[in-house]
């Protein structure tokens, strides 16, 4: 089964309790595990391509790199970085203390973001926008006049990328100077978005739109046996890991 066919909205109720749940655990092998095995189902039962995933765990790898270094380096009482390492001999009982409390503290850190990195992209990539706004209404209740604005603002954002540049480009033509960081083609891409949003309102109350609840729609997600197996797993699993893993 893939992960898209979950119901969106009790995966990211499960994903937001997992992270609180992580939050409150300091365990290297549990923060590895998560992140894990998020990677490996995105990898074998979701529709992301693996070039993706990695181009956004890059960054996230990059971090976790960074924490562990300031960890390992710059951690409270540590006195590594002033002694002579070569030897391990040579090394004084305190500053060996103070390094394996700092190699902890920066595993910690490290793995920690990791294992948020990994459920973020687990929600990310394996959830449409579309279904997760259908399953917020129906499910959680929002209110179709603000789920149907967001969708609107989200359809819209190809459209005024593509608008600025053709203005940027209309002013090159036209010899204004318009660098990355001018508001010239900014403000034009603004005024046009506003008209842009008035057309899709008018066109949406023409066709009936009022915002109310007593309509017809075009895909009702639901709550199924599988959900509730998934969030129970992810919880649970969390759960005895805090309990049976020691590091």
């Amino acid at each position: 089964m893939k992960l898209e066919k979950l119901n969106p909205s009790i995966k990211a109720i499960s994903v937001m309790a997992a992270a609180i749940m992580l939050s409150f655990a300091y365990l290297v092998s549990l923060n590895l595990i998560i992140f894990g095995s998020c990677v490996i189902l995105l990898l074998f039962f979701s529709d992301a391509r693996p070039v993706r995933i990695g181009k956004i765990l890059l960054p996230a790898l990059v971090a976790a790199f960074g924490f562990f270094m300031m960890g390992l380096l710059y951690a409270r009482g540590s006195s590594v970085t002033d002694a002579d390492l070569s030897t391990l001999s040579s090394v004084p009982y305190a500053v060996r203390a103070a390094m394996s409390q700092n190699l902890r503290t920066a595993l910690q850190l490290s793995t920690r973001l990791l294992a948020f990195a990994g459920l973020g992209i687990f929600f990310a990539l394996s959830t449409k926008g579309e279904d997760f706004i259908f399953s917020l209404m129906h499910q959680c209740r929002l209110s179709p006049k603000f789920a149907y604005s967001i969708l609107a603002a989200v359809n819209l954002m190809p459209h005024m990328v593509r608008e600025y540049g053709q203005v940027r480009t209309a002013f090159a033509v036209r010899g204004i100077p318009s660098g990355f960081l001018s508001l010239k083609p900014l403000f034009t891409m603004l005024v046009n978005s506003i008209r842009w949003s008035s057309s899709v309102a008018m066109s949406m109350e023409s066709k009936g739109f009022d915002g109310s609840r007593n309509r017809t729609y075009s895909q009702i997600p639901r709550v199924k046996w599988y959900d509730i197996v998934f969030a129970a797993v992810l919880l649970g699993g969390i759960a005895a890991g805090m309990f049976l893993l020691k590091y």
